[in-house]
């Protein structure tokens, strides 16, 4: 597709071609940024909180000097124009947020997410860099899951007991971002010839379903059903005898994760039934009755980016989070900001359905995955939420408006 900016140089008659090598060495160093970006998402807050901003800063700013050398591409979609009007209407509400202070450190987040989801978008536009920002973020994870493994060896504990974490993030948090990597993990073996890469790929899932019991999130061991059932999916169609190898291989992983994961971890994970059938979900129906009450004070516009916790107080509720993304942006940005969050949400299925069966299938999984996690859990400031989401959007523009075969990427 041509860009939607023609770089000044290409009408010039004195123009010299050898700057083409070096606008095109910008344009990989940026990519290369990214994809470290993206790599460091799971873990890199671990070596100091706020390293991946760097990355980020970095990126943003080697993604404009691609703009200025190489113009754009039109493989932007509606997620990118609802998530336009989504990140104005946030500013927009700073106007009346009765907690400017907060309201402005939250808007400055979300409007650096947008950005990197821009700067991700543009320069990831082909499949094969659709499969680097996938394997980016699964061999982050596997570092990730890595860290717990280590806390875990060596009984370091998060705040809250018998849980295993990352430090510098929140562990709740934790869970769902290593259970995004599960069905980007199961995608990846199908989309290479190399034995090598199907197998770390493969093994990437049990390492992760461990890390996940450790860390004890019952939300991301739940969410991460979606990509344990795709991967299955994947081999519908092997033999019998591969069959009897993937299932054995399944069987004796669950039994590795419940033989070797602590006790206590094991029994919050299978206490989800109980927090279900009591109707309390870990108390967030109390949270999710006080949030409607405030909600009803400022139904359309909402209370104000960053307004959360002044609003729940006033409902003695003391806590900075809705524990729900969608009632969080309800209170705070009114039933305008929900309908632009939900059309950018429901804008990646109208490219979905367009995409091969493997694609779609996938991209079902990680969208459910991304939508019911967010039940219980605010994740509108998480950058590996903005990045699954934008992933999504990519992957399933791309690949069901621009892709002319139905072929696995050409090069292993």
């Amino acid at each position: 597709m041509p860009p939607l900016t023609i770089p000044v140089h290409q009408f010039d008659n004195n123009f010299d071609n050898s700057q083409l090598v070096d606008t095109s060495v910008i344009k990989k160093i940026a990519l290369v940024m990214v994809l470290l970006y993206i790599f460091l998402i799971p873990w890199g807050n671990a070596v100091w909180d706020g390293f991946i901003r760097i990355f980020g800063m970095g990126s943003l700013g080697l993604a404009a000097l691609v703009v200025v050398t190489h113009g754009t591409h039109r493989k932007y979609s509606f997620f990118h124009l609802f998530l336009v009007m989504f990140g104005s209407w946030v500013m927009l509400t700073l106007l009346w947020s009765p907690d400017i202070l907060t309201g402005k450190e939250s808007a400055s987040t979300i409007i650096q997410l947008i950005f990197i989801s821009f700067v991700i978008s543009l320069l990831i536009d082909t499949r094969d860099k659709i499969r680097l920002a996938y394997q980016s973020y699964v061999f982050g994870t596997c570092v990730g899951s890595g860290i717990i493994f280590y806390n875990y060896m060596n009984g370091i504990e998060s705040k809250y007991w018998a849980r295993y974490s990352i430090e510098n993030y929140e562990p709740d948090g934790v869970g769902i971002m290593i259970a995004i990597a599960v069905p980007m993990a199961a995608y990846l073996t199908t989309q290479y010839k190399s034995v090598i890469f199907k197998v770390l790929n493969s093994i990437a899932i049990p390492i992760c379903m461990f890390a996940i019991f450790l860390n004890a999130t019952r939300t991301a061991s739940i969410v991460a059903i979606f990509g344990i059932a795709y991967w299955l999916f994947t081999h519908r169609k092997a033999s019998l005898r591969i069959k009897a190898v993937l299932l054995a291989f399944f069987v004796s992983s669950i039994v590795g994760v419940l033989a070797f994961a602590p006790e206590a971890s094991v029994d919050r994970i299978f206490s989800s039934s109980k927090s279900i059938s009591s109707g309390t979900l870990n108390g967030r129906t109390a949270i999710w009755s006080a949030s409607f009450q405030q909600w009803e004070k400022s139904p359309i516009v909402g209370a104000g980016i960053g307004s959360i916790e002044q609003m729940l107080s006033g409902s003695h509720v003391e806590f900075n989070s809705a524990h729900n993304t969608y009632i969080q942006v309800l209170i705070e940005l009114g039933i305008i900001g929900l309908l632009l969050y939900l059309l950018t949400l429901l804008s990646i299925t109208y490219y979905l359905q367009k995409t091969p069966v493997n694609d779609k299938v996938f991209l079902i999984s990680l969208l459910l995955l991304a939508l019911v996690s967010q039940i219980t859990m605010n994740t509108l400031y998480d950058k590996e939420m903005w990045f699954a989401l934008t992933m999504l959007a990519i992957h399933a523009h791309i690949i069901g408006r621009y892709s002319q075969s139905n072929t696995p990427f050409s090069r292993s």
